[in-house]
């Protein structure tokens, strides 16, 4: 693969102008980079083992080859939120005496890889490329006093006459720009930034959410489309039918066929949704039960199965109007609840934010999340902004959750917009998401499945518990290896009934190091405690585990499954009968459909399942399951491990299990890609990560992102210190909020 460049070990770029797409908006800075990853699996057919390449279309996020001149001024703009140009003595005094600008645009240089033409090839003499590693953007210019540093003949030269001197055809270097080091800071090397260039590589620092959701736009595709796009990028790596390859793989003995590989699968059928028959549904009948038709369906003529009454609720927004306004929108939330089964009685206390009043935009909502606890608020709407960025949506949500739900809505968004208009027919499926939400938050349930799996294994007898297990970093995304000690949130959540519809929720900070959770037995009691029956513990666990890999499968069962079993013998119980199964949505091999249903532009359907093609050989059962309809782009199939099984089930009935428990998500009218005990824990542990950076800064003034940073002793100290803390403020948050309040 001649000319790709190889990042984290499995991805691979090629500068190439026709890999590169420029991004909308501001940014100068960053563009699209296409590229692709391979790994080499086995799989198993019909018994018999064969080593594939699993081939992804890939794209990142990457720097333009612009001068590092350029690129410091852009990234110290938006740091500064002002204008920084370097290309003035004034302006690169302002920067360089801005440490805390400084010290956030170092975070962002460091690590970036930079290359420059001024050494000149000793036999050409013609100017010969280097490339440098950016460690520390200076303080200090190539002309300063700084900058002195002692020569062979005695001499003790500034960096700017050492550079006149030694390579004359660089001239033209300002003399008041910072220096750069290039190496450690005891043995410094010191370049002017006028002479260096950025080199083409993914971007680590400075990549906004609409860059990121840009990226992510640009990857979506239909299969059709994703299937042409994969066979041209084989073509040009490897060569027409892989002419190219054999001059690499023959010493090796290796056969490439570049022919993608054939399975036969089966579509499973998907359970009946149960709700409650609304009034002028159909005479005689109190339930209604809806059998989803491509993985979605609505609720036409349908509540909730176990609707809610708020008597006391309230409505804020942070979008400046009228009183009438808020008024009109009030009483269309309370129509709308009423018609799932979610009673909004009474009339809301309502506030907004107002520019008239001095106190800043969050200590007047503050303040009105106080009133409405002292009139004993159940539940508060709040209408965002959407200028209102991420870290007012965390404080919104950290402010609220210890009092009473909330639900936040777009004041942007269409359906909102219409109704600030004065238009008088909502858009009912936006509303019955909403109201979704809502009634589950008020501890009501949506939904119920009837299913023979579901009564097979779940039963009536409250004996069975789903518990959902999922960790998560809160270091920075941007970091690809975080110190080991760094925090993770551990969340799990667990079925507080038979019905599915309501789950209690556990949460605890640990390290990185640990592959497992070693507190999962407390956590484990803790969702005992919201079960209803807590003096019977459950007979039958089915332990979903996300995050994790096939490396830490022993690991989990060693230190996770046993650990639960433990409480079990200390407590003087007979130990539960345990299903354990491992969910990897995140795994690489996609599932296309055959070319007669690409032609129509379709995904393979939900409910779609490998059992015994695809397998990855070894000691634990797999297999690969569609069990969502993709809203778009090419539908990713989700991997299952049964870890443990103590009843043997079938393969197929496994499956069977893990795609209805898909249908209880109950956040919208859809089957989402992993069971949905699984789906809450993620929410769980984002408003986890919420508590933490909002707590963590108000009680520490610390940056979690930040952590990914500390390196050395000091480093691991604080680390360890921050995340006991952390541990201890998350248990204590999380016991204040009631079930769901996370959806």
């Amino acid at each position: 693969m001649e000319g790709y460049q190889m990042f984290h070990g499995v991805n691979f770029f090629k500068d190439m102008p026709e890999n590169f797409v420029p991004l909308r908006g501001p940014n100068k800075a960053f563009q699209i980079w296409d590229g692709f990853s391979q790994a080499v699996a086995p799989y198993q057919t019909a018994g018999t083992m064969s080593w594939n390449a699993v081939f992804n279309l890939r794209a990142c996020t990457s720097t333009k080859a612009i001068p590092l001149v350029k690129y410091i001024e852009i990234q110290a703009s938006a740091i500064a939120k002002r204008m920084v140009d370097l290309s003035t003595e004034k302006g690169c005094r302002a920067l360089m005496a801005d440490a805390e600008v400084m010290r956030r645009l170092n975070r962002r240089l460091r690590g970036t890889k930079l290359e420059s033409f001024h050494i000149l090839n000793r036999d050409t003499q013609q100017p010969e490329k280097r490339v440098y590693k950016l460690k520390e953007l200076m303080t200090f210019s190539a002309s300063s006093e700084e900058s002195r540093f002692d020569l062979q003949d005695g001499r003790r030269v500034t960096v700017l006459q050492h550079f006149k001197e030694t390579y004359p055809h660089a001239s033209g270097i300002p003399p008041f720009q910072p220096l750069i080091n290039t190496r450690s800071k005891d043995r410094p090397a010191y370049l002017p930034v006028s002479i260096v260039t950025l080199k083409h590589q993914p971007a680590r620092e400075g990549v906004t959410e609409e860059d990121r959701a840009q990226v992510a736009e640009h990857m979506i595709m239909p299969p059709r489309n994703r299937v042409a796009k994969t066979e041209q990028l084989l073509s040009l790596v490897f060569g027409p039918q892989g002419h190219s390859a054999p001059k690499v793989l023959d010493a090796f003995g290796v056969i490439l066929q570049l022919e993608a590989k054939t399975a036969q699968g089966r579509v499973l059928e998907s359970p009946l949704i149960k709700y409650r028959e609304v009034p002028g549904g159909g005479p005689g009948r109190s339930s209604k039960t809806v059998r989803p038709a491509q993985g979605d369906w609505n609720l036409r003529d349908a509540a909730f199965c176990r609707g809610t009454v708020c008597k006391v609720w309230a409505l804020y927004s942070f979008v400046e109007t009228s009183q009438n306004v808020i008024e009109n929108l009030a009483r269309v939330l309370k129509t709308q609840g009423a018609k799932y089964g979610v009673n909004l009685t009474t009339k809301p206390g309502l506030g907004a934010y107002t520019r008239n009043d001095r106190r800043p935009m969050l200590d007047q909502f503050a303040a009105f999340v106080a009133l409405a606890k002292t009139k004993g608020c159940e539940l508060l709407f709040v209408i965002l902004n959407e200028r209102v960025s991420l870290d007012i949506y965390q404080i919104v949500k950290s402010c609220t959750d210890v009092n009473f739900p909330s639900q936040c809505l777009n004041g942007r968004h269409k359906c909102i917009d219409a109704i600030f208009r004065g238009a008088d027919n909502p858009n009912p499926q936006y509303f019955a998401n909403v109201m979704s939400k809502v009634n589950m938050k008020l501890q009501g349930v949506n939904q119920t499945l009837e299913a023979d799996i579901i009564k097979q294994e779940i039963g009536t007898d409250k004996s069975t518990l789903v518990l959902a297990v999922e960790t998560s970093f809160f270091a920075n995304p941007t970091k690809t290896s975080p110190p080991p000690t760094a925090p993770i949130v551990c969340a799990c959540t667990g079925n507080m009934d038979d019905d599915l519809g309501a789950f209690g929720h556990a949460v605890c900070v640990e390290s990185r190091k640990h592959p497992i959770v070693t507190d999962i037995g407390s956590m484990f009691k803790t969702i005992l405690s919201y079960r209803k029956t807590t003096k019977n513990w459950p007979a039958r666990i089915i332990y979903l585990r996300s995050a994790t890999t096939e490396a830490h499968f022993p690991l989990v069962l060693a230190g996770e499954i046993r650990a639960i079993e433990e409480l079990y013998v200390r407590e003087n119980r007979s130990k539960p009968r345990i299903l354990a199964v491992a969910v990897q949505r995140r795994q690489q091999t996609r599932l296309f459909p055959t070319k007669e249903m690409q032609a129509q532009g379709n995904n393979l359907p939900p409910g779609f399942l490998l059992a015994n093609s695809l397998q990855h050989p070894g000691h634990f059962r797999n297999f690969l399951l569609i069990s969502h309809k993709a809203l778009q782009g090419t539908a990713r199939p989700t991997r299952y491990y049964i870890l443990r099984d103590d009843a043997n089930r079938d393969m197929e009935k496994v499956a069977q299990l893990m795609y209805s428990l898909c249908h209880v998500y109950g956040r919208c009218q859809r089957a989402v890609s992993i069971p949905a005990p699984l789906y809450y824990a993620e929410l769980l542990a984002a408003r986890a990560q919420s508590y933490m950076k909002v707590g963590m800064r108000r009680e520490r003034n610390i940056d979690i992102d930040d952590l990914s940073h500390l390196s050395g002793e000091a480093g691991e100290k604080m680390l360890t210190e921050t995340r006991h803390f952390a541990d201890e403020y998350l248990r204590s948050t999380a016991a204040k909020v009631t079930p769901m309040v996370f959806c």
